[in-house]
């Protein structure tokens, strides 16, 4: 079952991820890659870090969820904001959410 979740959250990661790729090309004609790869390194680590936190469960250690959370979220939010671009923004939260199911897919098996 849990797996199952993980599957449904990486799916819409990923569809979300498609979606502002797909809307930056058409606003701007262009997406920005090294934003994109700034976002995608950014989830993958964010990712890492929770499994290495053992984040896996929220109820296994809520501290923990919330305070890897917190502090990815933060630097997400710095990242973002240092961005001062429409494109540019639009493909780091691509690359976030692309990176983020990027991990879960190579790591599903573990």
């Amino acid at each position: 079952m849990a797996n199952a979740v993980r599957a449904v959250g990486a799916g819409v990661e990923c569809l979300g991820g498609i979606g502002l790729l797909a809307l930056s090309r058409a606003v701007d004609g262009e997406v920005r890659a090294g934003a994109l790869a700034v976002g995608f390194a950014t989830g993958y680590c964010y990712r890492h870090a929770r499994a290495a936190a053992g984040c896996r469960r929220f109820r296994g250690g809520p501290g923990r969820s919330l305070g890897v959370t917190l502090t990815w979220t933060a630097l997400g939010v710095a990242v973002d904001r240092s961005i001062d671009d429409p494109a540019a923004g639009r493909g780091f939260a691509a690359g976030l959410a692309l990176g983020s199911a990027g991990y879960w897919l190579a790591r599903r098996d573990e």
